[in-house]
């Protein structure tokens, strides 16, 4: 016969898997929840700081805001639990630029423009924190690069929203770029071309950093250093652009 503690221990034990394959779930769904929470505090960050930095008024823009935060949120949701997150820094600006061109309707090399400024900055700022928590150590910071993300992205949108409002505060920014049709000089549109060039090669060069996180680690640094330098070319001309009318 069975003593009541020996029957309790059989039981329990029967019930262990159930019990932990609940607790599993659970804490799937807490993190997929908590993952959420993060890209709908992060992409808006994006959106307010693109829009500042080109001087355009934040309040006529807030649907659209809240629109594409809703179309980039599962975009990035789907990216990071698929197989070809290695494409992040391809797919995600691609969706932003839909964003920009439908939901706010900029021109093409406006929201291209607003994709690199906005993207590099916020990538360097998360650089800067994995490279502060990982102590400097190169594996460790791709480590957290690859598998990090919740800290990360209270980082980036505290940086995105605190430069917002001090670009605002300051009142600086260009103001060049407008959902209106103007004339251009044809100077000025000498100036514009370079600076739409550059910007195309900064994207191509943004684009593969990703694929040096996941695929080509060593390549990393090459790759970054290369898409900040073009990105000052990129700068460059915007300041030209900006002073010559």
């Amino acid at each position: 016969m069975i003593s009541p503690e020996a029957r309790y221990f059989i039981l329990a034990n029967k019930m262990k898997p159930k019990k932990l394959f609940i607790r599993g779930n659970r804490i799937l769904a807490i993190e997929k929840i908590l993952e959420y929470l993060i890209y709908f505090l992060v992409w808006p960050s994006f959106f307010v700081l693109a829009l500042a930095l080109f001087r355009v008024q934040l309040k006529q823009y807030i649907i659209p805001i809240i629109v594409s935060t809703c179309i980039m949120t599962p975009v990035a949701a789907l990216l990071q639990s698929s197989e070809i997150i290695y494409l992040l820094t391809i797919i995600q600006p691609l969706a932003f630029l839909f964003c920009l061109m439908v939901v706010f309707r900029f021109k093409f090399f406006h929201s291209i423009m607003m994709i690199g400024l906005v993207f590099v900055y916020s990538i360097s700022a998360e650089f800067v924190y994995n490279m502060i928590v990982a102590q400097f150590n190169y594996q460790h910071f791709l480590h957290i690069l690859r598998d990090e993300y919740i800290m990360q992205g209270f980082w980036v949108s505290f940086i995105n929203y605190m430069t917002t409002y001090l670009i605002i505060r300051s009142r600086w920014g260009f103001t060049f770029i407008s959902t209106r049709n103007s004339k251009i000089h044809s100077s000025a549109m000498i100036i514009q071309n370079k600076l739409y060039l550059s910007v195309l090669i900064f994207l191509a060069s943004f684009s593969m950093i990703s694929l040096s996180v996941y695929l080509w680690k060593d390549m990393f640094l090459f790759i970054f250093t290369s898409t900040s330098t073009i990105l000052a070319f990129v700068l460059h001309y915007s300041y030209k652009r900006e002073f010559h009318d």
